[in-house]
C-alpha cells in the first residue's frame, strides 16, 4: 500500500482515533461503573459519565465483562426479561422499576416486602452481610451455611456465614441473626420458623433477624424440610414475602410435600428485584 494514498492516510487517521478514543472510553466507562470514582467527577456532569458507564456494561453483557468483576456471590442472572440493572450503592427501588417477565403475577408468584411510602425494602450491596447463629443445635449448621450460600449466589447479596454468634451480636446492625429457640408465634404448632427485616423509609434494610423452632430441625445435615426452612426464613430476611399457597416455590405461604430445596421462578425473580445485581433506578 502506498503510505501516501488517500486510503493509507485514512487508514492511519481512524488508528489514531482510535488509540486515542478508545482509552478513553474505557476510563469513563470504569469511573461510571465505579461509586466511590463517580463521586469525583464534577455534578455537571455526573449523569453523563454514569450514562457511558450504564451503556458499557450492557454491551458487555450485563454479567461479567471487561467492566464488570466476576464475584463468587454474582448474581443468578438466567430469568430471561428481566432489566440488567447496575450494581452500585444502595438507592431506592420502587416495584413498578420491576415488571415481572411474562407468567409470573406479583402476589401469586412472587412478593416483595414494599414500605409505606412505596419502596422496595433491600440491602445495600456494597458491605458484607455478616450471617450469625445462635444456639444451633448439632448438625443444623451445614444446613444453614447451605441455605446462605445458595441466598447469596442466587441474589448477589453479599452474604457470608460466619457461624455462632456472640450474645452481643444477636440483632447486630448490618447482619442477620439466624436463632434457635422459643419465638412468641411458635404458640401456633404449624410454625415453624418466622423471619424478617428491620426496614427504614425509603426501603433501606439495616438489619435481619430468623427464628427456627429447634425441634422443627432434623439434626442429620442435608435433611430436605432442614433446608427448605431455614433458605424460607432467610429470603424472609432479605425483603421477599409469600407466594400463594403450594406454589411452586420456596416462598410458598404453604409447601408442598415433599418439602421444597429448588428455587422456583418466582423466587429467583423476587431475589433479583432485592438483590445486587443492581438498582433499576441508580
Amino acid at each position: 500500500m502506498d503510505h501516501y494514498s488517500p486510503v493509507a492516510r485514512a487508514t492511519r487517521f481512524v488508528i489514531y482515533v482510535l488509540a486515542v478514543v478508545v482509552p478513553i472510553a474505557i476510563a469513563l466507562a470504569v469511573v461510571g461503573t465505579t461509586p466511590s470514582l463517580l463521586e469525583k467527577v464534577p455534578a455537571e456532569h455526573r449523569d453523563t459519565v454514569a450514562a457511558i458507564g450504564e451503556g458499557a456494561v450492557r454491551l458487555s453483557g450485563g454479567n461479567g465483562g471487561i467492566f464488570r468483576s466476576q464475584e463468587a456471590n454474582a448474581a443468578d442472572t438466567t430469568i430471561p426479561g428481566v432489566p440488567r440493572p447496575l450494581h452500585g450503592e444502595w438507592a431506592a427501588r420502587r416495584p413498578e422499576d420491576y415488571p415481572p417477565p411474562a407468567g409470573l403475577a406479583a402476589g401469586h408468584d412472587y412478593s416483595v416486602h414494599v414500605t409505606d411510602d412505596g419502596h422496595v425494602a433491600h440491602w445495600p450491596c456494597e458491605h458484607e452481610i455478616p450471617v450469625r447463629s445462635f444456639h444451633a443445635p448439632p448438625g443444623s449448621e451445614a444446613d444453614l451455611a447451605w441455605a446462605v450460600e445458595t441466598l447469596a449466589f442466587s441474589s448477589g447479596l453479599p452474604l457470608r456465614y460466619l457461624g455462632p454468634g456472640a450474645e452481643a451480636d444477636r440483632d447486630g446492625e448490618g447482619a442477620i441473626s439466624v436463632t434457635y429457640g422459643d419465638h412468641p408465634d411458635f404458640w401456633d404448632p404449624q410454625v415453624a420458623g418466622v423471619g424478617g427485616p428491620a426496614v427504614l423509609p425509603r426501603g433501606l434494610i439495616i438489619q435481619g433477624a430468623v427464628t427456627l423452632r429447634p425441634e422443627s430441625v432434623n439434626p442429620i445435615p442435608g435433611d430436605p424440610w432442614t433446608r427448605s426452612l431455614t433458605l424460607h426464613e432467610l429470603m424472609h430476611a432479605v425483603g421477599i414475602t409469600h407466594a400463594a399457597p403450594y406454589s411452586p416455590e420456596i416462598m410458598a405461604e404453604r409447601s408442598a410435600h415433599p418439602p421444597q430445596t429448588l428455587l422456583g421462578y418466582g423466587d429467583r425473580f423476587a431475589l433479583h428485584v432485592v438483590g445486587c445485581s443492581g438498582s433499576a433506578t441508580g
